[in-house]
Formats: C-alpha cells, structure tokens, sequence
C-alpha cells in the first residue's frame, strides 16, 4: 500500500514562531503578521532575516494590507504589488493573496494582476474563497488564472467542520490545483480533516498562548490575554501524524 506524501505549512507571525517551526521540523511556512485578525502582510525585514538564516526554507508571504474584507480598490491594488514585489525580492517563495468583486466572486482582473507581479513564484489564494458565494465556481476561476494552491476551511469557520466542502473542492480540482485545509487544523483532528477530504496539504498555526509577564507589561499592558507562537512541540506532533 502506498502513502500519499501531506505537506505541512506551518502559519508564523513571528520571528520566534519561525524558529519552533524550524526547531520543530517545518519546511514550509506561510509568514504573516497580526494573526488576531486573520494575518495581515509581514515585514520586508522579517522576509529577509528568514530567507537569510534559513536559505532553504520555503517562504509563502501573506499580502494583505488590512483587516476585514478582501474588495480592494485601486489605491489598495498597487499597494498589494509592491508587497508582492518586494516579498519577492527578500526571498519568498511564493505569496498568499486573496481578491474579491463585491458580488463576492473571485476579482479576475486583480489577481491577474497579482500573479503577473509574483513571477515564477507560487501564488496561493487564500481563505477569501470561504467568503465567496460559490466556492466550487471559484475553484474553476483560480485554476483558470494559474493559481498553485488554494487554503481553505471549506466554508466554515474550522477545516474539521468543513470537510465535505473541502472534498468537494479536491475533486473538482482534479489536480489542477492544489487544495490545502487550514483553520483549527491540529494533531488530533489532522488524520479525519485528511482522510475525509483527501487534500495532501495542510495548513497550521501550532500555536500556544503566550503571556507577557514583563514589568513593563504589568504597568501598561499590552498584551493582557496574551498571544499566539508557535510552539515547537505542536510542529513535532503534526509531523508525527503525517509521517
């Protein structure tokens, strides 16, 4: 009986988080900042440091210049490309990017336009597609512009929830396109959210709460519920399920 390889891409916002998901043998990471509101694009510095100190480290760069909804008028397209520009220059392999018309479909003209910017890169389209009207449609689209990958929960708030979406999008694939299940994504459930969808990526924070208890922090607290790393063990414990 053969097994079918699963990648795992570790979601870092930090550079510590990187440095456990290295520790815990990642491969991949998807880099963002801000993950309390579902990532936002990282630093040019924080691509650098990482491409630098770990070469061979697959870099995918979350462009996204602001919370909330992913309709983006011109001003916030150029912004977008020169994101993509530069996490290209500091050494990203690929970036993760999401576009959508008002009437919730897949902004055609703009992610053209974004993977024209990304080159050679990998280009993965992010969990916008849960926010899309139709998302076996879009599937159709992002195959048709020439996306490697697409990350998503199936249309519910945690991949587990949206296994039969899911599958339902890996087949429609077809293997065109790369269906990857993220979003409460951990050791315990990783083998169902696979089996129940046959996806052969996944996506995952593998993360633990952190708590400042700086003096700084007690005076004027910054982070007073604390925040999310990931933690090296949570990285080991994926890849023992998947291996």
């Amino acid at each position: 009986m053969t097994h079918t390889t699963i990648q795992l891409e570790v979601c870092t916002p930090t550079w510590q988080s990187v440095v456990a998901a290295v520790e815990g043998g990642a491969n991949r990471i998807e880099l963002c900042s801000a993950l309390g509101v579902g990532g936002l694009t990282p630093s040019y510095g924080l691509i650098h440091k990482i491409h630098s100190n770990y070469p061979d480290l697959r870099i995918m760069a979350l462009i996204r210049p602001r919370e909330g909804n992913f309709v983006y008028g011109e001003a916030e397209a150029q912004v977008i490309e020169h994101d993509i520009a530069m996490a290209v220059h500091e050494g990203a392999a690929g970036i993760v990017v999401g576009a959508l018309t008002p009437e919730g479909t897949v902004n055609e003209v703009l992610m053209q336009r974004f993977i024209h910017q990304a080159g050679a890169c990998e280009v993965t389209f992010h969990r916008a597609i849960d926010h899309c009207v139709d998302p076996l449609a879009a599937i159709d689209v992002l195959i048709r512009l020439g996306c490697t990958r697409v990350l998503t929960s199936g249309a519910q708030p945690a991949a587990e929830q949206g296994t039969d979406m899911i599958r339902q999008m890996v087949q429609r694939a077809d293997g065109r396109l790369v269906v990857m299940a993220g979003s409460g994504v951990n050791a315990d459930n990783v083998r169902h959210i696979i089996d129940a969808t046959g996806v052969t990526e996944v996506h995952a924070s593998a993360s633990a709460v952190v708590y400042d208890e700086s003096p700084g922090n007690r005076r004027v607290p910054m982070t007073p519920h604390g925040y999310a790393e990931t933690s090296a063990d949570k990285v080991k414990a994926l890849l023992a399920v998947l291996n």
